[in-house]
């Protein structure tokens, strides 16, 4: 949880040293090492939500497979055994930030919009 926050915070400091430094004789340099330090702490949070959200669509496919399958022609016991995994799998396993939310694409998008927020608040105090 303390990482996704600090990412937030971060990004957004980030992008207001980007867009206070447009207006100065040594912006050049700046803008290109904090765009890149910018695109790298995005990239973070956008690696950790895929992974999460890779891991949510593969837990749903597990289910599908099964219902998909002939498992009405097998075995009692192994149809069954079937049964029990589409069963299990109907709670999807997700991987979460603090026991809190989500890790997902909906998720990075959030901390995108929150950073953008954060930018245009510090902005209109700046």
């Amino acid at each position: 949880m303390v990482l996704f926050v600090s990412d937030t915070l971060v990004i957004c400091c980030l992008g207001f040293t980007i867009v206070a430094s447009i207006g100065r004789p040594d912006a050049f340099n700046s803008i290109i090492k904090n765009t890149l330090f910018y695109f790298i702490m995005n990239s973070e949070a956008f690696v950790f939500c895929f992974a999460g959200e890779y891991l949510s669509t593969k837990s749903k496919s597990i289910g599908d497979a099964a219902y998909d399958s002939f498992w009405y022609e097998l075995d009692s016991k192994d149809s069954r055994n079937i049964l029990l995994l589409i069963l299990r799998s109907q709670n999807q396993l997700t991987i979460t930030i603090g026991k809190i939310m989500n890790l997902s694409l909906e998720q990075f998008s959030n901390i995108i919009k929150t950073s953008a927020s954060y930018i245009s608040i510090l902005l209109a105090m700046y």
